[in-house]
C-alpha cells in the first residue's frame, strides 16, 4: 500500500484518530506501583489483557513462528514515545513485534510519506529518509540491525525488490537506480518516467503511473502498452496500490466534489469498480479479488449502559461481488498503541499457512 507527496492528510494522523475504550477502574489505578507505571506507561490498559506481555516484542529476523504467516507491516509508536517506528503483526493485528529500534529513527529521519519496502526474504526495508538534513536511500538490515547506506538523494523513491531479494530499484534526485545488496553495488538505470513505479510479479513489466493512467514497460524500459483512463485533467490520481497478483491497481481520484477509490484489472483497464472515499486503510489481500480495510466499528455504536464504544475492525470484501466479512481487530492498545494502518502485507510466500 502506497502514500506519497502531500496530496491527503497524513495517515499517520489517522492512526492517532482513536477513542473512546474505558479506562480501567480506580482501584485498579490504586494496585500499580509507582516504578511499575514508570516502567510501563502502558500498564494501565494491560491490567485488562493479562494475557499480552508487558515487555515489548522484538522482531527475531528467521524466527520461524513469526513467519509463519504473512505479516503487516505498519508505523506506530507505543505509549509517550515520541519516535514512530516500523512493527509488524499477523493478518488480524495480534502478535505485535516492533520490527527497528527507535534509535535508529534518532540517526535516520523517514522522509513524509514515501513507504518503506521490505526483501522478499525479510531480511532488508528499503528506507528513504535524511541523516544530518541530507537526503538519502537506506537499507535497515533486520539480521545484522544495522543501516546500510545506498544512496544520497530525494525525491519519491518508489522502493521495488526483485523477487530474489537481491536488487532493490529506486529513484533519487530525478535518477533511475538498481542497488545489488549482494555486492553492495549502485548502478544507474534507464529512466522510466512514473508518479509512481510497480515492478510486477515475475519481475519482467513495470506498471508506471502517469496523470490519469498507466503504461507497462518492460524490464529494461521498453513501451508495451499505454492506458488513459480519460479523467478531466483537474483529477488527480493518487495513494496508488496494487494487488500482490499483480492483477489490480486501485487509486483515489482527488480535487473533484467527492473523493473516489477506485480499482481496475491491469488486462482488462475499464473503470467499473469505484466507491466514493478516500479508500483510507485499505490494502490487497493475498486472496485474489479480495481487498482488506482496516478501520472502526460504525459511528454511533454503543453498550449496553448506552455508552459510546469504539473498537477496529478488520473489513474484507469480494471487490467483484461486494460480499464483506467483519471481524475484529486482535491486540488493540497493546503498549499503548491503538489502530494499525498497513504500509504492506509481507512475508507472502507464507500464505498457504
Amino acid at each position: 500500500m502506497l502514500f506519497k507527496k502531500g496530496y491527503t492528510v497524513s495517515v499517520f494522523v489517522f492512526i492517532a484518530l482513536l477513542t473512546g475504550c474505558s479506562e480501567p477502574s480506580s482501584s485498579q489505578d490504586s494496585s500499580l506501583s509507582q516504578a511499575e507505571l514508570a516502567k510501563y506507561p502502558w500498564a494501565k490498559e494491560h491490567k485488562n489483557h493479562p494475557e499480552w506481555p508487558m515487555e515489548i516484542r522484538e522482531e527475531v529476523y528467521g524466527d520461524a513462528d513469526t513467519f509463519s504467516t504473512p505479516r503487516l507491516m505498519f508505523w506506530n509508536k507505543y505509549k509517550y514515545s515520541e519516535v514512530r517506528t516500523l512493527w509488524s503483526s499477523r493478518l488480524d493485528g495480534s502478535d505485535r513485534r516492533r520490527i527497528i529500534p527507535e534509535e535508529i529513527f534518532t540517526q535516520l529521519e523517514p522522509a513524509g510519506l514515501h513507504p518503506p519496502s521490505r526483501s522478499p526474504d525479510n531480511r532488508y526495508i528499503a528506507i528513504s529518509g535524511y541523516i544530518n538534513d541530507r537526503a538519502t536511500r537506506q537499507l535497515y538490515d533486520t539480521k545484522e540491525k544495522k543501516l546500510i547506506t545506498m544512496s544520497g538523494g530525494g525525491g519519491y523513491p518508489s522502493f521495488n525488490w526483485t523477487s530474489d531479494s537481491d536488487n532493490v530499484i529506486f529513484y533519487a534526485d530525478g535518477k533511475h537506480y538498481n542497488y545489488q545488496v549482494s555486492t553492495a553495488t549502485l548502478t544507474q538505470r534507464k529512466i522510466i518516467y512514473s508518479e509512481e513505479l510497480f515492478l510486477l510479479p515475475g519481475d519482467k513489466e513495470f506498471l508506471a503511473v502517469k496523470h490519469d493512467g498507466f503504461w507497462i514497460h518492460k524490464f529494461n524500459g521498453e513501451i508495451v502498452r499505454k492506458v488513459n483512463f480519460g479523467f478531466p485533467r483537474e483529477w488527480e490520481m493518487v495513494d496508488h496500490r496494487i494487488s500482490p497478483d499483480g492483477k489490480y491497481l486501485a487509486f483515489m481520484t482527488h480535487i473533484r466534489p467527492k473523493a473516489h477509490f477506485h480499482w481496475v484489472n491491469i488486462e482488462n483497464p475499464e473503470i467499473k469498480h469505484s466507491e466514493i472515499g478516500e479508500g483510507n486503510g485499505v490494502i490487497f489481500s493475498l486472496d485474489e479479488n479480495a481487498t482488506l480495510k482496516f478501520g472502526y466499528n460504525p459511528m454511533g455504536e454503543v453498550d449496553e449502559l448506552g455508552k459510546p464504544v469504539t473498537y477496529s475492525i478488520i473489513t474484507r470484501t469480494n471487490i467483484l461481488t461486494g460480499e464483506q466479512q467483519v471481524r475484529r481487530t486482535k491486540e488493540m492498545r497493546i503498549w499503548g498503541m491503538r489502530s494499525i494502518y498497513p504500509i504492506a502485507i509481507t512475508n507472502q510466500k507464507a500464505q498457504g499457512n
